[in-house]
């Protein structure tokens, strides 16, 4: 099961908000308004918007209506590509050692090293044009909920 750290979680979410913006056009949203969005903590959200910006999935803007923007259209942006943006390299996890007389640790190296091919490849599947079409949906049914 993939992990998220939470620095991982609010950089998703923060691109989520930038490409539900979109329609705005290229002005920057700050990281107070993304924050107060999500309810998140901004010093910890900067955090995750520095990595982004490191590694040329936002850039940002000075001025008094300064902000963050997409690089690229939210199509062109994956999950993979925010999730390595923050963490680095999938699979990171260290090798067990590996021993003449056992395979099991070669069988085990294997196994994850297939799977970690197997997320890779999903998670580049999923931009966040995507995504940001399935969360107004998800948006406009709980709209329309009611109870009784």
């Amino acid at each position: 099961m993939l992990k998220l750290s939470v620095k991982v979680e609010y950089g998703i979410l923060a691109i989520l908000v930038l490409s539900l913006d979109k329609n705005r056009g290229d002005l920057p949203l700050s990281a107070r308004v993304i924050a107060e969005k999500e309810g998140l903590s901004i010093r910890f959200l900067e955090h995750a918007m520095n990595d982004l910006k490191e590694r040329g999935v936002i850039e940002s803007v000075r001025g008094p209506h300064g902000g963050y923007r997409l690089l690229k259209s939210p199509k062109e942006i994956t999950l993979f590509d925010v999730i390595v943006a923050i963490e680095g390299e999938l699979g990171r996890r260290s090798k067990r050692p590996t021993s003449a007389f056992l395979s099991e640790p070669k069988i085990l190296n294997e196994i994850v090293d297939g799977i970690d091919v197997i997320l890779a490849k999903h998670l580049r599947a999923i931009d966040f044009d995507t995504l940001a079409r399935r969360a107004k949906t998800l948006e406009e049914q709980s709209a329309l909920m009611f109870h009784i």
